[in-house]
């Protein structure tokens, strides 16, 4: 009778104990899964004419697919401002010297400029360049779509570059391009 009681107090113990632990495994298990794989599929063109295709699997934390990501992973495009909205820029045009202190001339200084529109949103970036030094100048244009995320980026000292953003309904990035003399060059796209 001692054993039978004493079998029942254990079951109870271990009945009573077993929901703490199905939770402390399903939150390690699922603090095990917070990255997720995201996978890329890159179309290359040579003169617009199909080149090749390749995929990537990139893991992703909390990281959001934006242009900057597209920069940090594909290294494309490469020059951006640090942001393209910044409330403090509203109707302004911002130089920044690369040597604020130094006199202000293109020769051994270099300038950045941000125009910014009525909703604070970078229209025009350039860069003074110094070609000695191999920092060709730029000035990029962007355009926004009708929900105000960034459509495309074109480079009008070169005519070369210009970057074509494309979204889904909620607004994520889902395709990029990249066209050098309006011939496409490369297309990024998130299959999954």
């Amino acid at each position: 009778m001692q054993t039978l009681l004493t079998l029942n107090c254990v079951r109870h113990n271990i009945i009573k104990q077993l929901p703490l632990l199905i939770m402390i495994f399903s939150f390690i298990s699922s603090y095990g899964q917070t990255e997720i794989a995201k996978i890329f599929q890159k179309i290359e063109y040579v003169d617009g004419d199909f080149y090749k295709q390749l995929y990537d699997t990139i893991k992703l934390k909390k990281e959001n697919i934006d242009i900057y990501f597209f920069r940090n992973h594909f290294y494309t495009p490469y020059y951006l401002p640090d942001r393209f909205i910044d409330k403090q820029y509203k109707n302004k045009t911002v130089s920044i010297w690369r040597d604020a202190n130094a006199k202000k001339d293109y020769r051994s200084n270099w300038e950045n400029t941000y125009t910014y529109d009525s909703l604070s949103r970078v229209t025009n970036y350039t860069y003074s360049g110094c070609i000695i030094c191999s920092n060709m100048p730029y000035n990029y244009i962007v355009t926004y779509n009708s929900s105000g995320q960034v459509d495309v980026i074109k480079n009008t000292i070169s005519e070369k570059d210009s970057y074509r953003f494309y979204y889904n309904n909620t607004g994520d990035l889902i395709q990029f391009e990249k066209y050098s003399s309006d011939l496409l060059e490369t297309r990024i796209i998130v299959v999954r």
